[in-house]
């Protein structure tokens, strides 16, 4: 019996050591398949790392072959649109018959100057009268409370040229303004109404 229990006990102890043995095996078959895969994402990490270091991003360099590149292909476009208008027939200029019709009169360049200033206790507005040909009847005011509207118009004629002028702008007088006692004064090329103060 002892003989039978011995086998037994060799036996499990076999049995306990195969079985050991393949656990050890597994154990041993996931510790390299982990090893292996760290190495391997550890040299790819190295290599990647010093790929991205050899290769430096320099902005300005980038930002000025940016600009180099669309200096160059703003003049291939220049090229192109003065290429296509040199093939493109000009179309012939008449001659004007009459000389004076070459330049606009130069009372049409002329704006109404209007100009306004507080002096000697007198809020003054100073209109240009060169558009209107000086003539301060073409220039006229109305008031309405404290707001002074100035207002104007001409038609001018001038070797073949028409022209209408027109204008109208108004201002917000002081509170204590005499408007029942508002002058219009001519003065060389200039109309200057003067609201006194009370």
């Amino acid at each position: 019996m002892e003989e039978n229990n011995n086998m037994n006990e060799e036996k499990l102890i076999h049995e306990h050591s195969e079985c050991h043995c393949k656990k050890t095996g597994i154990a041993m078959i996931i510790a390299a398949f982990l090893g292996g895969f760290l190495a391997i994402y550890f040299v790819a990490d190295q290599i990647m790392e010093r790929k991205l270091n050899s290769v430096s991003f320099a902005p300005d360099r980038f930002e000025q072959k940016m600009l180099n590149d669309m200096d160059r292909m703003y003049r291939q476009d220049m090229r192109a649109f003065d290429d296509m208008f040199k093939k493109m027939p000009q179309p012939k200029m008449h001659k004007p018959k009459h000389k004076d019709l070459m330049f606009p009169p130069m009372f049409m360049t002329d704006d109404v100057k209007i100009k306004s200033d507080f002096e000697d206790n007198h809020f003054n507005i100073t209109i240009g009268l060169k558009p209107f040909q000086d003539d301060e009847n073409k220039v006229n005011y109305n008031v309405n409370g404290r707001k002074l509207t100035v207002f104007g118009n001409s038609h001018v004629k001038d070797k073949g040229y028409e022209e209408d002028i027109a204008f109208s702008q108004d201002f917000i007088l002081p509170e204590n303004s005499d408007i029942a006692n508002i002058s219009k004064i001519k003065d060389g090329n200039k109309l200057i109404l003067s609201v006194p103060m009370k």
